[in-house]
């Protein structure tokens, strides 16, 4: 698989700008040990294809984030640690990028595992960066219907124990407090570009679950 974004040189580069000394010159050991996470079995779309296509995005919108760099880092550590269902997914991802870090300073850290954390979307982000970093993780939901579904299918993939019917059922109430939202995008960059369709997509996901019966009307 061609991933121009999401290559050993790309994340040995930003490494070694963020973090000093020892940490500094394991750059090739993080990125074996990330590729490694992410391409795991069990995975369909928390993958490195993800972390590529939330890189391309970050690319687009460089210059209106104040620290590039620690998005980048947070993006590419936010899915690391990954199972479906398990709600201390980012947290353990964060303490992840922790124990691999020293080199970094203190405040570089604690931006990035903030943002990590706000890979959880259980509220709307304020902050700059941070809102930039859950609205490129969110920016799928924006693509056009084909795409969009065929996401849903890979993340149905990563659950394979459930009925459709179960998954449908606990995904749908993360889909319908997005769109409860007054803005499911944190900035005016994501808004212009992703959030009608994004709406869309989400009203008919969950139409098509009720059609098939997996959710009940009105839910």
């Amino acid at each position: 698989m061609n991933l121009p974004h999401a290559s050993k040189a790309r994340l040995a580069a930003v490494w070694r700008r963020c973090h000093a000394g020892d940490a500094a010159r394991d750059a090739g050991a993080v990125f074996a040990e990330l590729a490694a996470h992410y391409a795991e079995p069990a995975r369909h779309y928390h993958t490195l294809a993800h972390i590529d296509d939330c890189l391309a995005r970050l690319d687009a919108v460089a210059d209106l984030v104040e620290n590039p760099d620690a998005v980048e880092i947070a993006i590419w550590f936010h899915d690391v640690i990954y199972a479906p269902g398990v709600r201390d997914n980012e947290a353990r991802s964060a303490r992840f990028y922790l124990r691999r870090s020293d080199g970094a300073t203190p405040r570089f850290r604690v931006a990035v595992c903030r943002m990590i954390l706000a890979s959880r979307h259980v509220r709307p982000m304020l902050h700059a960066d941070p809102g930039y970093m859950v609205d490129i993780d969110l920016a799928g939901f924006g693509r056009p219907w084909a795409e969009f579904r065929s996401t849903t299918d890979l993340i149905r993939a990563e659950c394979p124990q459930r009925t459709d019917g179960e998954f449908a059922a606990g995904l749908a109430p993360f889909l319908r407090a997005l769109v409860a939202r007054p803005r499911m995008f944190a900035t005016e960059w994501f808004r212009e570009r992703c959030e009608a369709t994004a709406r869309g997509n989400v009203d008919r996901l969950l139409e098509e679950w009720r059609r098939a019966g997996h959710l009940p009307r009105g839910a």
